[in-house]
């Protein structure tokens, strides 16, 4: 049965129950979440497997791709290091301010990342130096489809230009 909620709703719903929550459980599961070393760490993890029950049943079965498990783990841990939902995309928040809290070069390397494993830790350390606030629904999406596309309006966000970004129509001719 599914109910075809989006990826950043169901997300952000798992987050908030089980992550950002004040009682015993979520601060468990966040500190394990944060501990996990890779994506192994993580998928031997319940709330990682919690997380990909519900989007099994909101019609986004990460199973069926390639490298679902390594999405499913980066999901995850990523937003073990959130702990304040805002308006800000991840991206807006890394080049925001002057100096920015990301440098040009830490940002370079995290977008240039392609593989979901890979971005694990770097995304982490990326989160804490923007006081682990982002929006929570927007990056959990971004991270589910990690591609060009997403990795391109992070480099219009990150620089300010979100009014230059292409629109789906001209992505699309």
């Amino acid at each position: 049965m599914t109910d075809e909620r989006s990826v950043g709703s169901t997300c952000m719903s798992w987050w908030g129950t089980h992550v950002a929550g004040d009682t015993g459980p979520a601060r468990q599961a966040r500190a394990q979440l944060r501990r996990a070393g890779g994506v192994t760490a993580a998928l031997c993890l319940s709330a990682t497997h919690d997380l990909n029950r519900r989007l099994i049943e909101a019609g986004h079965d990460l199973r069926r791709r390639r490298d679902g498990p390594d999405r499913l783990a980066l999901i995850a841990v990523a937003l073990s290091h959130v702990t304040e939902h805002r308006n800000d995309t991840a991206a807006k928040r890394f080049g925001g301010g002057d100096p920015k809290p990301l440098s040009d070069i830490r940002f370079d390397a995290l977008i240039r990342t392609k593989a979901p494993g890979q971005l694990l830790r770097p995304l982490a350390r990326s989160l804490q130096l923007v006081g682990r606030t982002v929006n929570v629904a927007r990056l959990a999406t971004d991270l589910y489809w990690w591609n060009d596309r997403v990795r391109t309006d992070w480099c219009f966000d990150y620089h300010g230009a979100a009014d230059a970004k292409p629109t789906s129509e001209e992505t699309n001719v």
